[in-house]
């Protein structure tokens, strides 16, 4: 622990350039503040150790992440224009027919984040189901789609960890645009309001998450993950007199939402579903469903919506391949126009 916290980081991130470090990690704050015994004794101290190594992070042109932060640490980093993200997990350990880690379960730290402006970053994960060598934990991960949807949806970093050839390379895919930035939502994942309603409410046990992405004229599209239930009641999504219609990402199912829907789980055995509003009597937005965010709006820059058609502005990167898909009310039918991109740039689709 520096006794000038000020003037050890400002000096510190000057060792850095040229080593193309764009994020500084503090790690173990938790175990920092337990052992070091100035900071039980020295009522300025912590907050001098944060806003030193914060301001000598912005100094250096970098962001910071917070790991195993205590809840003080992070009402801190509302303060630190430099803290962008913090854990929301502890570490990762692959799940296998013997052992449950819930260390995918974001929702409920999401909440406490994303209320001070941090995103809830989720550790590092297995993308795939191979057996991985000289790591921590060697696996099999047997819910690989659910560490990177989690991931995906938490607005944070994606963090494959996988031994080299070992990457599952379509599944990672799933989660960006072709140059690697991630298609993520307007918001981070988190507990569903759903979870507190009711006599019975168990929010630290209900793992019902929520998110959304909003898609201009095509109103707010919402993503809905369901780790335990196949059912899903209306006050998931507050339909505000809407309608809506549902998508079920694995089975690609489609239906309008009702009071209470059941929807059949994925190949992993949970629920992701999406959730758009019908506008105009006639469409309802879906955008790429080879996506796990379908209507990122770094994907659509735009979307507008009358009976006749739908037309999207899309954000593409050279030889890369996007969909654009929407749900045809009348008959219930998803509709589709794929298109190649000739060069990065936006393009202009429109469904008839």
């Amino acid at each position: 622990m520096p006794k000038d916290p000020l003037a050890f980081f400002s000096w510190f991130f000057r060792q850095q350039e040229g080593w193309g470090l764009t994020m500084y990690e503090q790690d173990w704050m938790c175990t920092e503040y337990d052992e070091v015994e100035a900071l039980q004794t020295n009522l300025t101290l912590g907050d001098m150790w944060l806003e030193g190594m914060a301001t000598g992070v912005e100094r250096s042109n970098r962001t910071q992440q917070y790991c195993m932060p205590y809840p003080n640490d992070v009402l801190s980093a509302a303060a630190y224009q430099s803290v962008t993200n913090a854990r929301a997990t502890g570490d990762y350990f692959h799940t296998n027919r013997f052992t449950v880690h819930d260390n995918w379960a974001i929702g409920s730290t999401s909440l406490f984040y994303w209320a001070i402006g941090i995103l809830p970053f989720k550790d590092g994960f297995y993308s795939s189901t191979n057996k991985q060598v000289g790591g921590q934990t060697v696996g099999p991960e047997q819910n690989p789609d659910r560490e990177c949807l989690m991931a995906t949806l938490s607005g944070a970093m994606v963090g494959p960890m996988d031994g080299i050839g070992l990457l599952n390379k379509t599944r990672l895919m799933t989660s960006c645009r072709s140059d690697g930035y991630v298609l993520k939502p307007d918001k981070p994942v988190s507990t569903s309001d759903a979870c507190f309603l009711g006599e019975d409410a168990t929010p630290e046990t209900c793992y019902i998450y929520t998110t959304y992405s909003d898609a201009h004229s095509a109103g707010r599209i919402h993503y809905v993950y369901n780790n335990a239930n196949e059912s899903m009641s209306d006050n998931v999504i507050d339909s505000g007199g809407e309608r809506f219609v549902t998508y079920n990402w694995y089975t690609k199912d489609i239906a309008p939402l009702e009071k209470q829907n059941y929807f059949a789980p994925g190949y992993e055995n949970h629920v992701y579903v999406i959730v758009a509003p019908i506008i105009a009597d006639s469409w309802a937005f879906v955008g790429d469903p080879t996506k796990y965010v379908t209507a990122a709006t770094l994907r659509f820059r735009s979307v507008e919506i009358s009976a006749a058609y739908l037309t999207a502005e899309v954000m593409g990167m050279k030889d890369e391949r996007v969909n654009v898909c929407a749900v045809k009310t009348g008959n219930m039918k998803l509709v589709c126009k794929s298109i190649v991109f000739a060069s990065a740039g936006l393009e202009t689709v429109t469904l008839p």
